[in-house]
């Protein structure tokens, strides 16, 4: 029963591969250039027959080879929205795929397909919420791809990139470099004193000296300062951060921990429930009733 169902899905999958072979000179015959044929990424879980994960592998050979070649750049969008349909775990799709969309060299390539790909990334960040590539990609994205002449959608989406770069240089493992980025864009947006506590932030937490030193620099051109006089007001402060981190949440990275903050009381006390917070004994508190 179990070779009669292989042979049945492999007679399938080559019935489906010489429709895709006779759609393809078809349309290179009228067109000039051939896009394979691809299910839609609502189709694509049903005609894979229940065989999601090769039928991923299959269209990833199949698009490594066309990207390869003489490609459109919707054939190439088409290709990866389909696996990652189909396996919506298969981390590589999400980078590569994105990369393949939003740089394609055939022909079409176009403002739709830039947001195509960081469509694709938000759907792997919503599988890998801890890989810091993913919104970092979407915000560059944003930021260097697309480009427009219409200053309120360039503002948009220099906003939308810096907000995932944000997301992204708070996320385990990523280049607190990346800071230094943010607080230009922050800048340029207008934004400078959150440009100036966004440092102040990664300074305090990140390990990496040579970025650390990067990010003191930064800030000291905001503050029109030496970095050094920065440093020892900064190297204060993480001192008493670490401190607080280790003694109240050491379980946490830091950069959560600087999120969270300490732990909550275990109670309240029901008088400041009752009066909301007012000392009714220690002030003069007359309650004011309105003439009916």
């Amino acid at each position: 029963m179990q070779t009669r169902l292989v042979s049945l899905v492999a007679l399938a999958v080559l019935a489906g591969a010489q429709g895709a072979r006779e759609l393809a000179r078809s349309e290179a015959a009228t067109t000039g250039e051939a896009e394979p044929y691809t299910p839609s990424p609502a189709a694509a879980p049903y005609v894979s027959l229940g065989y999601r994960e090769v039928a991923a592998d299959l269209l990833f050979f199949r698009l490594v080879g066309y990207f390869g070649g003489k490609h459109t750049a919707e054939g190439v969008a088409a290709l990866v929205e389909a696996i990652a349909a189909l396996d919506p775990r298969y981390r590589k799709i999400y980078m590569w795929g994105a990369r393949a969309m939003s740089h394609a060299l055939g022909t079409g390539l176009g403002r739709e397909h830039h947001l195509r790909a960081i469509r694709l990334l938000e759907a792997g960040m919503r599988e890998f919420p801890e890989d810091y590539q993913m919104p970092e990609l979407a915000g560059a994205i944003y930021l260097v791809d697309l480009i427009t002449k219409d200053p309120v959608q360039r503002r948009a989406w220099d906003e939308a990139g810096t907000k995932l770069l944000e997301r992204a240089v708070r996320t385990p493992g990523a280049p607190a470099t990346l800071g230094t980025w943010i607080a230009q864009l922050r800048t340029k947006l207008g934004q400078t004193q959150r440009a100036k506590d966004e440092l102040r932030e990664l300074i305090l937490i990140t390990d990496d000296t040579k970025a650390r030193e990067e990010l003191l620099a930064k800030l000291g051109e905001l503050e029109q300062v030496d970095s050094a006089e920065i440093a020892i007001e900064i190297f204060e402060a993480r001192r008493r951060f670490e401190r607080a981190w280790r003694k109240e949440r050491p379980f946490m990275p830091p950069s959560l921990y600087l999120l969270v903050g300490p732990p909550r009381p275990p109670g309240f006390d029901m008088t400041d429930l009752a009066t909301g917070g007012i000392d009714l004994v220690g002030s003069d508190f007359t309650e004011r009733l309105d003439p009916l």
